[in-house]
């Protein structure tokens, strides 16, 4: 073998060395060194308005949120998919994926989870969270948008979260039916308009009519099937936004 085939011979094999090598644990995807309490999370942002006795019981859209084990079918490490898109005449149209990663099933059925909300410019970043009974990837969704809304009009994030919450602390919900994979199945669905009754002021005028509707069903893996937000401004009917995520499958980490 002559010098020249000798490095190319040595060049694959470091070629398939690399392949071969175990994947970085200090990947910050499943970093958990950060990683916050999910039912903590969960039980704060579904039960404030309630320990504040703004509302003497907890509604039934507050229930199937908050208190429900969304995850109790899902026993082996799995990734949850869901189909983000969003349609507005203000800003671009784009069409992402979410992608909610469970890395770890404890001896208590709670979940390790990793999420991956959009790329590019779209992403946003959570922490991981441990501990995990409830499907997380609904508050997700209203965080982004809350931060989105907050982006567009110099409002305050805090403030429209308070108000979903306290809306959907008021919401019961409603029976319905869906169809996934060619298959009617029975549904529930949360539906709320959180800004009707405030006073909101110049840019953030338009989100009064902001509708919000969240779809789940027991025979779906996580229960949330779709979560639909849409706006059209009462002054400019042309001026509409509308996101939507939606459940498209899971499939196990082998």
């Amino acid at each position: 073998m002559n010098f020249l085939k000798f490095i190319q011979f040595l060049s694959i094999c470091v070629v398939f060395i690399g392949l071969a090598a175990p994947v970085n644990s200090d990947d910050p995807d499943e970093d958990f060194s950060k990683a916050i309490d999910a039912e903590e999370k969960r039980i704060k942002w579904g039960t404030e308005e309630f320990k504040k006795e703004l509302i003497k019981e907890m509604s039934s859209a507050n229930i199937a949120l908050f208190i429900n084990e969304h995850l109790g079918t899902i026993n082996e490490p799995s990734r949850l998919y869901y189909k983000f898109e969003k349609k507005s005449t203000r800003e671009d149209n784009f069409v992402g994926n979410v992608v909610l990663n469970i890395v770890k099933v404890d001896a208590d059925n709670t979940k390790h989870i990793t999420f991956r909300y959009l790329k590019g410019r779209n992403k946003v970043r959570f922490p991981p969270q441990i501990g995990a009974k409830g499907n997380p990837v609904f508050m997700l969704f209203f965080e982004r948008d809350c931060r989105d809304m907050q982006r567009l009009t110099g409002g305050n994030a805090l403030f429209f979260r308070s108000r979903i919450r306290h809306t959907i602390a008021a919401t019961q919900i409603e029976e319905t039916e869906i169809e996934f994979n060619n298959q009617k199945l029975p549904a529930y669905q949360i539906y709320f308009e959180p800004f009707t009754k405030t006073k909101l002021k110049n840019r953030v005028s338009r989100y009064k009519t902001k509708k919000f509707n969240l779809i789940m069903s027991d025979e779906i893996p996580g229960k949330i099937f779709k979560i639909e937000t849409f706006i059209k401004d009462r002054e400019n009917p042309d001026d509409m936004v509308k996101e939507v995520l939606e459940f498209q499958g899971i499939r196990t980490n082998k």
